[in-house]
Parts: C-alpha cells; sequence; structure tokens
C-alpha cells in the first residue's frame, strides 16, 4: 500500500472539489495537483492555502498543454475527475497511458457517456480501477454484478421540484420554479435535467456502461427522501435495496480508503425509520419523458451521445426563451429523428470527431 499516495484533483474549483479539498485538509492528507477552467481566483488560493505543487487552468492553452505533459510524465495514484464536459476522456486516455494499478474516480457524467464501453474497457485493460463517484452508480460498487443474474436494476430519483406538486401545471413553470430543487442546490444545466428526468435517463446509460448490464433492464423509481438510491432485483427472486444518507462526502472519500483504511464517517442509523425507505414507480403523465422511455431504453452509443449533446442546446435555447420548459424532451427527440446517425467508435479520437460533427451542425442552424 502506498502511504504517501500522489492525488490528482481535476475540478477542484468546484462544489465537489471544494468539499474535498477541506476534507483532505482536516485529515492531513496531500494533493499533488489540482486543476480548474475559468475561476482563476479560487484555483490559485487553493493552492496557496493547500500547499499543493501543481496547478492548471485548462482554459488555457499552455496549461492545457502543459497538463497533459504532466499526465505523461508523472505517476498518479488516484485521480478524480469532478469536471464537466466529454473532453476530459482526453486527459483520460493520457493518464490510463502512463498509470497501472491506478485509481479513477470520475463525477463526470459526460466523460462516462461519451468514453462508453471504449473507457471502462481500457481502465481494465491497463490494470486500472474504476471508482464511480455518482450516488447511483456508487450505492452498486460494492456488488460484483452480473447481467446474466440480473432481472432488474433501479436507480432512484428524489422527484425534483415538480413531481410531488401536482398542481403545478408545467406548461407554465417558470425558471425559477425549475430551478427550485426541494433537497439540495445544484448548477443550472443539472437543476433543468433533475426538474424533467433527463438526468436519470443519462444516468441509466452511464450504469449500463460501468456494469456491463442491459440497458432493458434498467429502469428508475421515486425516493421522496433521496435515501435509497438504487434498488437489485436479481433472478434467484432476493432483492438488494441500497441506501445512504445523500452526502457527497461518503462516495467522495471512498477511493481515498483504498490508501488510508481508517477513514470514516460518523455512522447514522437513520435508516430504522420507514418513510426513508419509501419508493414508488415514476408514473406521472405531465412529464414527457414518459413516453420515450421504451425507445431511449434501446438507443446505441452514437445515439446517447447525441442526446446529451442535443439535451445541451435545448437547455440554451430554453434559457434564451426560444423553447418552452415542457418542450425540452420533445426538441430533443424530434431533432435525434432528424440526425439518423449510428456510429461505431473504435477510438476516443473517433468518439471526439463525431462530437465535433454534430456540434459543428448545431452551432451553424443557431
Amino acid at each position: 500500500m502506498n502511504k504517501n499516495p500522489k492525488i490528482l484533483i481535476i475540478g477542484s474549483t468546484g462544489e465537489l472539489g471544494t468539499k474535498l479539498l477541506k476534507y483532505c485538509n482536516n485529515k492531513k492528507i496531500s494533493i499533488t495537483a489540482i486543476t480548474g477552467f475559468n475561476n482563476v481566483k479560487k484555483l490559485k488560493l487553493q493552492k496557496n492555502k493547500f500547499k499543493i505543487k501543481y496547478s492548471f487552468l485548462l482554459s488555457k492553452k499552455l496549461d492545457q498543454l502543459n497538463f497533459q505533459n504532466f499526465l505523461t510524465t508523472k505517476k498518479i495514484d488516484l485521480v478524480y475527475f469532478l469536471d464537466f464536459g466529454y473532453r476530459s476522456i482526453v486527459y483520460a486516455d493520457l493518464f490510463l497511458k502512463n498509470n497501472k494499478n491506478s485509481y479513477l474516480a470520475i463525477a463526470n457524467k459526460e466523460m462516462i457517456l461519451a468514453g462508453g464501453n471504449l473507457l471502462i474497457k481500457k481502465i481494465l485493460k491497463t490494470k486500472n480501477n474504476l471508482i464511480p463517484l455518482d450516488s447511483e452508480h456508487f450505492s452498486l460498487f460494492n456488488y460484483n454484478l452480473k447481467n446474466e443474474n440480473i432481472k432488474k436494476i433501479y436507480i432512484t430519483a428524489s422527484g425534483g421540484p415538480f413531481y410531488f406538486n401536482k398542481k403545478i401545471n408545467i406548461n407554465r413553470a417558470t425558471l425559477k420554479e425549475v430551478l427550485s430543487h426541494p433537497k439540495w442546490k445544484m448548477g443550472i444545466n443539472n437543476s433543468i435535467d433533475s426538474s424533467n428526468f433527463i438526468n436519470k435517463i443519462l444516468e441509466m446509460y452511464e450504469l449500463s456502461v460501468i456494469f456491463d448490464v442491459d440497458l432493458k433492464k434498467i429502469d428508475f423509481l421515486i425516493s421522496p427522501e433521496a435515501y435509497v438510491h438504487s434498488v437489485i432485483l436479481n433472478k434467484d427472486n432476493t432483492v438488494n435495496i441500497n441506501c445512504f444518507e445523500n452526502d457527497m462526502l461518503i462516495t467522495l472519500i471512498k477511493p481515498l480508503q483504498f490508501f488510508y483504511p481508517n477513514l470514516h464517517l460518523k455512522y447514522n442509523e437513520k435508516f430504522m425509520i420507514p418513510r426513508k425507505l419509501k419508493l414508488e414507480k415514476f408514473n406521472d403523465r405531465r412529464f414527457k419523458i414518459i413516453k420515450y422511455l421504451d425507445t431511449l431504453k434501446k438507443f446505441t452509443h452514437s445515439q446517447q451521445i447525441s442526446l446529451m449533446l442535443l439535451n445541451n442546446v435545448a437547455q440554451k435555447k430554453y434559457l434564451k426563451s426560444e423553447i418552452k420548459y415542457n418542450d425540452i424532451v420533445d426538441y430533443i427527440m424530434t431533432n435525434l429523428k432528424k440526425l439518423n446517425f449510428n456510429s461505431k467508435f473504435n477510438s476516443f479520437n473517433d468518439t471526439i470527431k463525431y462530437i465535433n460533427f454534430i456540434k459543428k451542425n448545431y452551432d451553424k442552424q443557431n
């Protein structure tokens, strides 16, 4: 066991990165390198405050090149991907070429969706280890999941701002209402995704990729308390209900425990409260995603990427008042039919070319 692991945090200036750095500082765990994107002031503050040797601002071309050189020349034991965007598969690729028996702790949804099976296979081939940090996927981490043994897997959603407020007419929902999540504060994009359940579709795709489970076996339930994160229905009729407090620090410290086994959070016995375990099926037809669920479960990798990209386009249009909130899902599905692409990717370069092609098409139109 490496008692002084080299730790890299990609996306240290975000909410998760800030939380992780504060925890590591309190536990006297040193961080080797950090990256940010636009927040120059915060990145510099973090570097000085926590005495971090290397920092890179990835919105700057020179820092990008220096960071790529860092990834190809330095041994890293643990890298956290806490950033946003598909381009981090480039950094993952460089990391995997230079490291073995290391850990990739990933919270970057777009990176996993873009990388798909190529990313997972490369992690395994290079003898590295993946730790998914999204609560739904993290809740399944301790299981040796095998597709042939599974009847069904459910991830969960809290319901967002509208599901339990049946009086709201979603067609007239204001931006303030859309962004008013009852459980936690998120960024604008994540809040929109949570409100219309697009985030659950993307998380279902992630689950299928990470654990190699047939997408048709994956669905989602509503967990009002956001305490149950996943449910496994096994073919032998046993059921596994996976719960933990909705605290991202639980997932963030898991990778550190491979190097510091004594790290732990205080155990909470709230699981004995019955309402915490309440679950219900998603059946509210106010949400347009419900009519497309069967179709979405048949999507290929390229279609999943296209959905992710079109969702970003739709969000921008909504925020510019070019489409209504409840038209986001219809906009995505209508434009997916127009694309009609079904590409196969043999490398991350193929994936990035495909993404750039789609983005270029929609940049022209908008």
